[in-house]
């Protein structure tokens, strides 16, 4: 059967080298590909074990274990696989068998004899640590040889600091796109980007290319797949911790529905005088109201009739489908300037990240200002808005929702065409306008 891989990935294809480190830009085809080549080469060489990998255990059933069983249908071996959804295996009729796994699951791993290639999906999700374990006790007697495959979107430059992927394989000059850089005998890099995918919608497309004049730094990160430094930053006080203070007061979860390009997003939320905690559950893209339900019942710590949900106003329908469903889901309470004041109310908060929330801290640290670039063409300056920018913010709008209350004492903190606190952009009188203008339109 003819298989349509995308002709950039291609060449990665029978490439015998130990490690295969694939990352770029969004919507590159990165993770499909991958799953495309893994698929193939599990056809081709019986008895093979694969190990697909994500950090935390429950991120798999949205993502790599779908991703997989779509590549082994489009080769036609689907229907004649033995497919173990408790245990999240597939195995083939040649024998060469997928386990799918998280990092936080050791005695799983453990338990899996004989390994002949890693997929590491998000792999900066994943420690040093985490690598090193794997990769010291993968040592099959194998041909082709044991290979660990990484794929990941470029996180951003932190100044004086680098994550353990950078410091390893990242100290030369920028891997060009779409070709292949040999670091060493047993190491290729790929870096791509969304034009490297030709089944890219074009909504996608001109969503990502506006990030040129909009924001350059994510156009950069999110575009080009390059290890940016973000201007602008919102937050710049909050960390990752492994658990919640008992002192802490649980507040219940806060929901921003999505379904295609923007993604569903749930986290649970705790706060203590100046801090706030939260844990991510959900990140994912095309769940109906009736999959959610499932989702939230089958894998997420929130129990029916039980687990207060704040969501997102904006969305009534939704929100009365899952009441009607027997969860305890109410809207939050909206007004014009909201954004603006919850940005203001959360930079003065210290923000913890718990445990394995990936995309809860990717946000928090690419969350930023709007732009708006200078009238002279000719300069390459932008402005800061002291509005947030839209896209990259879904767990950060789920903490605002179910922790945000409106506060007199923000609304102080900026005056129009004044004086500004610390490193807030002043407010323009054309903020205050478009915000009103708002307002009147919705009451039309």
């Amino acid at each position: 059967m003819s298989v349509q891989i995308n002709e950039t990935y291609q060449v990665l294809d029978g490439m015998d080298v130990r490690y295969l480190v694939i990352y770029g830009g969004r919507r590159s085809s990165k993770s499909w590909s991958v799953s495309q080549l893994l698929a193939k080469k599990a056809l081709q060489y019986p008895g093979r074990k694969f190990v697909v990998m994500r950090k935390v255990a429950r991120t798999i059933k949205l993502s790599v274990w779908e991703r997989m069983k779509n590549a082994l249908d489009e080769f036609g071996v689907l229907k004649y696989c033995n497919i173990n959804k408790s245990d999240r295996e597939i195995h083939l009729p040649n024998k060469s068998t997928f386990y799918f796994v998280g990092a936080d699951d050791p005695e799983k791993l453990k338990s899996i004899e004989g390994v002949t290639d890693y997929w590491l999906e998000e792999a900066t999700e994943f420690t040093e640590q985490d690598f090193d374990t794997l990769d010291a006790g993968l040592s099959p007697r194998v041909t082709p040889s044991a290979q660990i495959w990484l794929t990941f979107n470029p996180i951003p430059s932190i100044p004086g600091w680098q994550h353990w992927i950078q410091a390893r394989w990242f100290s030369g000059k920028q891997p060009e796109l779409g070709k292949l850089t040999f670091v060493d005998t047993d190491t290729v890099i790929l870096r791509t980007y969304f034009r490297h995918n030709a089944f890219c919608p074009q909504a996608t497309i001109r969503v990502l290319e506006k990030f040129k004049t909009t924001n350059p730094d994510l156009w950069l990160m999110w575009g080009l797949g390059i290890f940016a430094k973000m201007k602008g930053a919102i937050l710049d006080r909050w960390d990752n911790v492994t658990k919640v203070p008992a002192e802490a007061k649980h507040l219940g979860f806060g929901l921003d529905f999505g379904f295609a390009l923007d993604p569903c997003a749930i986290v649970e939320v705790w706060v203590a005088p100046g801090h706030l905690w939260a844990r991510e559950w959900l990140y994912a893209t095309e769940l109906t109201n009736p999959k959610l339900d499932v989702v939230m019942e089958a894998d997420l710590a929130i129990e029916r009739g039980v687990s207060d949900i704040k969501a997102d106003s904006a969305e009534p329908k939704s929100i009365q489908e899952l009441q009607d469903l027997g969860w305890l889901v109410t809207g939050c309470f909206k007004y014009p300037g909201m954004k603006r004041e919850a940005a203001m109310w959360l930079k003065g908060t210290f923000l913890h990240v718990v445990g394995d929330s990936p995309n809860l801290s990717r946000e928090a640290a690419t969350w930023h200002w709007k732009r708006q670039k200078a009238a002279d063409e000719d300069t390459e300056e932008v402005k800061l808005l002291p509005v947030p920018a839209d896209g990259n913010d879904h767990l950060i709008d789920a903490i605002i929702y179910r922790a945000f209350e409106r506060q007199e004492d923000i609304v102080t903190k900026v005056d129009v065409e004044g004086s500004h606190s610390d490193d807030v952009p002043a407010l323009d009188q054309s903020i205050v306008d478009e915000e009103v203008q708002t307002v009147l339109k919705g009451i039309e």
